[in-house]
């Protein structure tokens, strides 16, 4: 489903809102600091400078399919958004990537965490492109952003069905073994599971339900 972006006064103006809980804060801390102790500036700003953000993009790439010039953004999203949130996060991702890179469409591929870089995308994906369509790239010239919008494909998240970090683990490993193998042979997922079940000494009914859950978890 195609939806037109929101205009980027009403993402600043959430951004400046997420301000106002710490400005309350420090007036009603500032008065009660005990005397004659002083706030170091320096650890402070390196505090706030070190403070994760909402996302990160672990890679960028241009994609060649015709003569529009097209890119894709792998981007890991901290905490767990909802739809909304994810909206929000896509325009902060285009204002950052259209600064240093010139395109005629852009595909944001969202994930939880970085080991699922490269599968489906669990959280979604957004299209900013004309008519939020990818296809449509060549009817506009590249960095004319102005004539772009989105299209959405995100997903509202159980966020109670994701992966421990332990299991996040136990797949990756599973997955790279299995796309190592590069064979077709039909008992090939049974080899595998064989092989990571011994190797984190788990019964492989056990690596076989995570495998599970993340197929489920990255579809759903």
């Amino acid at each position: 489903m195609t939806m037109k972006r929101k205009p980027k006064w009403v993402y600043r103006l959430r951004r400046g809102l997420l301000f106002i809980p710490a400005i309350v804060l420090t007036v009603y801390v500032w008065p009660h600091e005990p005397p004659g102790e002083e706030v170091d500036g320096a650890a402070a700003q390196t505090e706030v400078m070190n403070k994760p953000g909402r996302y990160t993009i672990e890679a960028s790439q241009v994609v060649k399919e015709d003569t529009a010039v097209r890119y894709t953004y792998d981007v890991v999203v901290h905490g767990k958004p909802d739809v909304e949130t994810l909206q929000s996060i896509s325009q902060d991702v285009i204002d950052e990537v259209t600064a240093r890179d010139t395109f005629q469409a852009a595909l944001l591929r969202f994930y939880d965490h970085e080991a699922y870089i490269g599968t489906e995308s669990p959280l979604g994906e957004a299209v900013f492109a004309p008519d939020g369509d990818w296809s449509l790239a060549d009817l506009v010239e590249p960095g004319a952003y102005e004539d772009m919008t989105f299209g959405w494909q995100l997903k509202e998240k159980e966020w109670g069905s994701q992966l421990t970090d332990r299991e996040i683990r136990v797949w990756r490993a599973w997955n790279h073994a299995y796309e190592a193998e590069q064979s077709d042979h039909p008992d090939l997922k049974a080899k595998v599971t064989q092989t990571i079940s011994t190797k984190y000494d788990m019964n492989p009914e056990v690596v076989q339900q995570i495998v599970l859950k993340q197929n489920v978890w990255a579809a759903l």
